[in-house]
């Protein structure tokens, strides 16, 4: 059995990715270090040739400032253009807020209106007419179990004065 067939937790195709090429996490990193790397030696580098020939290397280094001082201008441009474009973002954010959203919620309020009105007419029209019948039923029964009850005080059974008989005539 191979190990697709195994049926275990991992699918076969799985050490295939990994070893398919560098990956591009691990390739912006590996880009972000050697940038950084780079920037740190041209300036360790600027900074020895200013201290120790000063007079020579001062064009060289007049250069390297203007090359860094158009970079940070570019930098700034696409910061600002990144901002620009953050802003229209948020203003197309929020008008769609207004247009999609509004509308749902106001969706919401008349469904949430429109089931308190059918509960209260289901109150008025079914429920509340239930309870009337039954609490008047209930009413009823009790009224006719206290009438029966009356009835059995005021005329015994003649059941009971028979079975009574027998028993004062068998202790005899």
């Amino acid at each position: 059995m191979t190990e697709g067939e195994s049926g275990g937790s991992q699918p076969a195709s799985a050490p295939e990715r990994e070893s398919s090429g560098i990956k591009i996490g691990r390739l912006i990193k590996f880009t972000a270090i050697a940038g950084l790397l780079l920037i740190v030696l041209l300036m360790v580098g600027a900074l020895v040739a200013a201290l120790t020939a000063a007079d020579t290397w001062a064009p060289v280094i007049q250069i390297f400032r203007d090359v860094l001082l158009v970079a940070l201008l570019l930098e700034s441009l696409l910061i600002i253009a990144a901002v620009t474009v953050l802003l229209l973002q948020m203003a197309g954010f929020l008008i769609m807020l207004r247009s999609e959203v509004k509308p749902i919620l106001d969706n919401a309020r008349e469904t949430t209106r429109l089931g308190k009105a059918t509960a209260q007419f289901i109150n008025t029209n079914a429920v509340d007419p239930v309870i009337q019948i039954k609490s008047f039923m209930a009413g009823l029964l009790a009224f006719l179990r206290e009438l029966i009850l009356l009835r059995g005080i005021a005329m015994p059974d003649e059941r009971d004065s028979k079975s009574a008989e027998p028993d004062e005539t068998a202790q005899a």
